[in-house]
């Protein structure tokens, strides 16, 4: 068995795993937490992840998502997210749970929460709540409504295993926050997505 097929019956069994916490245990941190045991087991076999399995073109611009596994319903979407050193994205929400842990290289992630509320339209401050970095061996979770931001640190490439409860592209209610400006706008839901 080559090492695709050994990593596509590994995502299997974990996915699997990981409906089974969903199913019986809901959407909390201590579901999130066991999802997070899950996939860091999976992310301790990085033979199953090599870094060039997962290249950065010049085409990609400074980062890729490949997806590793999607139900049907689009639920339970497993990525490999791939940056390179020097990418960033602003605070934003993901409007379904998230489960990130490390593979390859360091990914500075912050939280924030939501300081200051506005009646009008695009307006919204948030403040900064505590930070980790995600990288070989540790992870975080977020609930719907969490917000991080993520910045690539050191001289590494990032390879990440990143868990949704329904996949990128089905996020379109999601929010990035512009901490300089105090305001918010929708992300736009993620298009550029490749198959492992």
């Amino acid at each position: 068995m080559n090492i695709r097929e050994q990593r596509n019956e590994s995502v299997v069994a974990a996915i699997a795993d990981i409906r089974d916490i969903e199913k019986t245990q809901g959407v909390n941190a201590q579901a999130l937490d066991a999802i997070k045991g899950v996939l860091l087991k999976l992310a301790a076999r990085r033979e199953l992840f090599p870094e060039d399995h997962f290249p950065v073109g010049d085409e990609d611009g400074n980062s890729v998502v490949y997806r590793l596994s999607e139900d049907d319903d689009h639920r339970f979407a497993l990525y490999a997210s791939t940056a390179l050193p020097g990418k960033g994205v602003p605070p934003h929400n993901h409007t379904t749970w998230a489960v990130i842990v490390g593979v390859h290289g360091d990914e500075r992630n912050i939280f924030y929460e939501r300081a200051k509320n506005s009646s009008e339209e695009g307006i919204g401050e948030v403040q900064k709540t505590g930070e980790t970095t995600v990288s070989f061996g540790n992870g975080v979770t977020m609930m719907p409504d969490d917000i991080h931001s993520i910045h690539v640190t050191g001289d590494e490439k990032t390879v990440h295993l990143h868990m949704y409860g329904l996949a990128l592209e089905q996020l379109h209610e999601r929010v990035m926050y512009n901490t300089q400006a105090g305001t918010y706008k929708v992300f736009p839901a993620t298009q550029n997505i490749k198959a492992a």
